[in-house]
């Protein structure tokens, strides 16, 4: 099941209706170089947090979160940050995918200039899900 979800996400970053936004998008743990003149870019994590049977049958529930850590030029305020959760939410909140992954409402948490690169300012744009399978 857990593959289910990180294909379901997947899926959509790779989607017409992410990638033409022209944002670079990483998945967590990425070890290759982005180059010099990347100004923004969203780093993407699936993390389940529980795992759970839930009727007599052994029906199995996963559930957790998805992060969009995304990082934008720093002294320009929040705006930006703020459109690109925009454009998460039109793909992602209240939505089921292609293997019934559900999705919740979104938050964004505000985290401020990144603590390894100074010119970018960063949030974690964070989504909900869920899935019930077998």
């Amino acid at each position: 099941m857990f593959d289910l979800v990180l294909s379901d996400i997947e899926e959509v970053i790779a989607s017409s209706g992410w990638t033409t936004n022209g944002i670079v998008t990483i998945p967590d743990n990425y070890q290759g170089k982005l180059g010099n003149n990347i100004r923004e870019y969203v780093m993407v994590t699936v993390r389940p947090t529980k795992s759970d049977a839930y009727t007599y049958s052994r029906d199995k529930l996963l559930s957790g979160i998805v992060v969009a850590k995304i990082f934008v030029a720093a002294g320009e305020g929040q705006g930006r940050l703020m459109e690109v959760s925009d454009l998460l939410n039109t793909l992602l909140e209240e939505k089921t995918l292609t293997n019934n992954t559900r999705l919740g409402t979104s938050y964004l948490q505000v985290e401020g200039l990144d603590a390894v690169n100074k010119s970018l300012y960063s949030a974690s744009y964070i989504i909900p899900f869920t899935l019930y399978g077998e």
